[in-house]
């Protein structure tokens, strides 16, 4: 009953007319965000006790979300990956609910939970069973979003150097994962009436 009477109280508040809102002064990341990325993957794997080593390979994100201030946002990220080391050969897959922070600028901090997979497959082996598995998924990373194509007041296309560490300590195998590479990202920008504009 009250999280039914919380969320009436937040849909009410968020139905306020533009005018009743703070604006903002007009800045580049401000708005939705959508994005892609190409990274370098590098994990370490635990197998039922044991060390693995590390693992290498690349990886492909999907980032979309929301600034709810200027400086904290909510989104989601979704990471795929394919690892190798000698003949072992898997993939790293996340889904992951992550908050953001805007430490200085255009530089901010992540830091998030999802739901993580990773399996492993021995291809010198005449058997070709999968090992691993799934559970908590931990995030921790920092990014630094770079506009060099920038002809709006608020919004647009930003390069982005990113860093992300993921911890999965469940299931079969543990894996500690770092992704690092660069995003583009489109962001929306806020709409003129929630900007604060010189009279001119």
């Amino acid at each position: 009953m009250l999280g039914v009477a919380a969320l009436v109280v937040l849909a009410g508040g968020s139905a306020r007319p533009a005018r009743a809102q703070t604006l903002e002064t007009p800045r580049a990341r401000q708005g939705y965000w959508i994005g892609v990325g190409v990274l370098n993957v590098t994990s370490q794997l635990n197998e039922e006790g044991k060390n693995r080593g590390s693992y290498t390979g690349n990886a492909f994100s999907f980032r979309v979300g929301q600034l709810l201030t200027e400086r904290l946002g909510l989104g989601l990220l979704v990471d795929t990956g394919g690892v190798k080391k000698g003949t072992d050969q898997g993939n790293i897959v996340g889904l992951t609910l992550e908050g953001s922070a805007t430490l200085w600028r255009d530089l901010s901090a992540h830091t998030g939970l999802g739901l993580g997979v990773v399996y492993v497959t021995d291809k010198s082996s005449l058997d070709k069973t999968m090992r691993g598995g799934y559970g908590s998924n931990y995030l921790a990373g920092v990014s630094y979003d770079y506009f060099p194509w920038r002809k709006r007041l608020t919004g647009g296309w930003a390069v982005t150097p990113t860093v992300d560490f993921h911890a999965m300590p469940d299931g079969n195998i543990h894996a500690y994962t770092f992704f690092m590479g660069v995003q583009v990202l489109w962001w929306s920008g806020l709409p003129r009436q929630m900007l604060l504009l010189p009279e001119e």
